[in-house]
């Protein structure tokens, strides 16, 4: 067997990791991450088919009136987000096969609360699938001996996909009635596919069906992949397809809006390459590229945020993922790290200027040249770790050496700190102590640190943090 097809079709035995948000971690059987890739394509086929369904029904609610206003604010919200609506997809999914794994390191999802629309979608999809969860649970099971499987921990049972469908949809900052009608039309998607989707894992688990399990719908494999790049970076007309592909993804998301002259010609410049070399190399179907477009969408977002106090918490709360996330993808096209840390510094006095924007003392507190306050930053003790507020983002080291970048989603009783994926599922616990070491050592740190964000930056976002854990902000 060639090494190519050691990739396509790899044996039962061999063994992969299972993806985090930022690298390896858990190992996982072949067949099993088999199926995760044909899961994970299917559900996001069908999640975009929802969203298109969504914003038809959002746009024929739009009539006249602040009402319709409201819709019209709401559809395009959705198309904006859209991207970043996969990116929770996908890592909830990854979440869920994580326990296939690892059945302690998961948490059974919520009951929906009573006549609640995410209670009709748990009901209405646990109707579509009564014949063939138990099957599919079944076929996990028989392929996991060292793992007992039953419908909790199988990541297509209804409850499990109900509530990822619950979680895509409170991605974007929506009104109610729109929320409502975007849950409804992805349950509606979703559970027109979810049966199938059953049958298929089935078949694929248990070696039934000559045609090839993964289907159509899934992604290529890594040579295919492999082949597609080298093709079209000799081809002229595939290398101009993807160009226009890359264009047509900027301009749907600065449509109808004027980000500052940074923010667009940094879009337009080292972002549209970045995006190129991605499309070229993964394709416009991969997660590589919805995440790259995600980001897109969210810097934009950033500098276009209404000013409603829930927007301006939620982006307080992003800009230090985004600066880093933009940060990472400008080293893969900038190679001059002088002129990465240029870039980096204008969109931090950009973003400085858009937090204390009428806010006097906000303003001097930024301009302070606060020593203290940065040195006990630097140090990481235990007091300044048991003290930081939920929602703070940090780089955290795995257990297989990888990079998971978390949020703190809050303590336990005994003090210890919870973090999430950005899909909102637990994916570490680290006690005060054990944290406090890891920043200490570089295995943890703060993604508001010195060595991307500025000293005024970084204290304006503390400060407004703890504003809001203090006082409810």
């Amino acid at each position: 067997m060639s090494e190519a097809d050691m990739i396509e079709h790899p044996p039962d035995n061999v063994v992969y990791l299972a993806r985090t948000e930022r690298g390896q971690g858990r190992a996982i059987p072949g067949r099993i991450e088999r199926l995760r890739r044909h899961v994970e394509g299917r559900l996001v086929g069908s999640l975009r088919q929802g969203l298109h369904e969504a914003q038809e029904r959002l746009h024929e609610l739009a009539g006249g009136g602040e009402q319709g206003d409201a819709y019209r604010q709401d559809m395009q919200m959705v198309r904006l987000h859209h991207h970043d609506m996969e990116e929770v997809l996908r890592a909830g999914l990854e979440y869920r096969f994580a326990g296939l794994i690892d059945p302690a390191a998961v948490d059974p999802p919520p009951t929906p609360a009573h006549h609640s629309a995410a209670a009709r979608i748990l009901t209405d999809l646990r109707s579509r699938t009564a014949a063939t969860t138990e099957p599919t649970t079944r076929a996990l099971d028989a392929a996991l001996p060292t793992v007992r499987v039953r419908e909790p921990l199988n990541p297509l049972a209804a409850a499990q996909v109900a509530d990822l469908l619950l979680r895509v949809q409170q991605r974007p900052p929506l009104a109610a009635p729109a929320q409502e009608v975007v849950l409804e039309t992805l349950g509606d998607a979703v559970g027109r596919m979810l049966p199938d989707l059953h049958r298929e894992a089935v078949a694929q688990l248990t070696g039934d069906g000559a045609a090839d399990p993964a289907g159509p719908s899934a992604a290529t494999s890594v040579a295919d992949e492999t082949r597609f790049a080298a093709r079209a970076v000799r081809s002229r007309d595939r290398v101009e397809a993807a160009r226009q592909r890359v264009s047509e993804e900027i301009e749907r998301c600065l449509e109808g809006r004027r980000p500052p002259a940074l923010i667009e010609q940094l879009i337009r410049d080292a972002w549209a390459r970045l995006l190129l070399l991605i499309h070229l190399s993964d394709g416009a179907d991969s997660e590589n590229w919805v995440r790259h477009c995600a980001v897109m969408e969210r810097l934009v977002w950033s500098v276009d945020t209404p000013p409603d106090a829930t927007s301006r918490r939620r982006l307080v709360l992003e800009i230090p993922l985004l600066l880093h996330e933009v940060a990472d993808g400008l080293r893969e096209v900038l190679h001059d790290p002088f002129e990465v840390s240029k870039v980096l510094r204008a969109l931090e006095a950009e973003y400085l200027n858009c937090l204390t924007r009428g806010d006097p003392g906000l303003a001097q507190f930024s301009a302070r040249n606060d020593d203290t306050a940065a040195a006990s930053h630097r140090e990481g003790d235990v007091r300044r770790v048991a003290a930081l507020p939920e929602g703070t983002w940090m780089e955290i080291g795995g257990a297989q050496g990888e990079r998971l970048r978390v949020r703190l989603a809050g303590h336990t009783a005994d003090g210890r700190l919870i973090f999430a994926n950005r899909a909102g599922f637990k994916v570490l616990e680290r006690s005060t102590e054990a944290l406090a070491a890891a920043v200490a050592d570089g295995q943890a740190k703060l993604l508001d640190d010195h060595e991307l964000l500025n000293d005024g930056l970084s204290r304006v976002i503390r400060r407004l943090v703890e504003r809001r854990a203090g006082h409810g902000e």
